[in-house]
């Protein structure tokens, strides 16, 4: 993916060139220019050949221009945060990142080839790879210093309580597991390492936001469409924040049958190096996790994070 820079009002570097032909009547057409002085509008695109410079000029639109001046890296993250939470195809993705369907094939083209994005020819949904995303991250210095702490605290947790035990970190308007410890018990929820939640209606969530002040949180509770989840999750902000201050003053939070029907969660959250960087949970079947053994639970896992972190 190319990137591009600057604001509406500003321009490529200065090109040596002796004029352009700034119309066309053809979808689109390249000149090719001698070297002379003159500005190029930075809408339009210029591939270094050498002593020459092609320009390519759409007679109307490009396709590029549907988000302004900002740059392929930028819409390409944002696409990536939006399949980061569902599979979805091109025309989907468009209109959730505001660009047309070409401009998003285009983006989503560069992250297949990337390794970053797969695509399903059957459904024609593009969908993350999570796999690609853990190389980046396992081997960092501060990613191992973290899991040197949150994998043994992880399996403390299991170990006393039999429940299977998590950790879960933000990323776009949702919640998703970095690290797993798997319940031994029979009837149990099985899961994995880069499982989606809501951050509305999880636990996890609620935990995370329950460290925010009153702004950012307001920010926050702003911009989620408050989809996913069963009858019982919040469908607003004002009943968001209520029980995200719950949390706050319990530290903890409970999920009942919100995220999942027979599914219940509780998770606190953990503070790294000041600040705030995902939940601790537990979770298990609804019917061996009660509201009286949930609040147990979250006093525990508070206990525990305080002591390791």
């Amino acid at each position: 993916m190319s990137g591009s820079t600057g604001g509406s009002d500003r321009h490529l570097p200065v090109w040596r060139t002796a004029c352009y032909v700034a119309d066309s009547a053809t979808p689109l057409s390249l000149w090719r220019v001698p070297l002379r002085s003159e500005k190029i509008p930075r809408r339009r695109s210029v591939l270094d050949l050498g002593k020459e410079r092609i320009i390519s000029m759409p007679d109307k639109r490009s396709p590029d221009d549907d988000l302004g001046n900002m740059s392929h890296i930028r819409r390409g993250l944002m696409v990536l945060e939006q399949l980061a939470t569902r599979s979805a195809t091109a025309a989907e993705v468009g209109r959730l990142v505001n660009v047309n369907r070409s401009s998003a094939l285009r983006i989503l083209g560069d992250l297949v080839d990337a390794g970053y994005v797969a695509r399903d020819d059957a459904t024609k949904e593009f969908t993350i790879r999570p796999e690609r995303f853990y190389g980046l991250i396992v081997n960092h210095p501060a990613h191992e210093q973290l899991m040197e702490k949150v994998g043994p605290l992880l399996k403390r947790l299991t170990g006393e309580t039999g429940e299977a035990s998590l950790f879960a970190a933000p990323a776009s308007g949702s919640m998703v597991y970095v690290h797993y410890q798997p319940s031994s018990e029979v009837l149990t929820l099985r899961e994995r390492i880069g499982t989606v939640r809501p951050i509305h209606c999880s636990a996890v969530g609620r935990a995370y936001l329950s460290t925010m002040d009153a702004r950012a949180l307001d920010e926050v509770l702003g911009t989620l469409d408050y989809s996913g989840g069963t009858e019982r999750a919040a469908k607003g902000p004002l009943e968001l924040r209520r029980r995200v201050e719950e949390a706050r003053d319990a530290g903890f939070a409970l999920d009942i049958d919100e995220t999942l029907v027979g599914a219940s969660c509780v998770a606190a959250p953990l503070n790294h190096h000041g600040r705030c960087i995902g939940s601790i949970a537990l979770s298990g079947p609804t019917s061996r996790m009660p509201p009286e053994r949930l609040v147990e639970l979250g006093a525990l896992v508070a206990k525990e994070l305080m002591q390791t972190f």
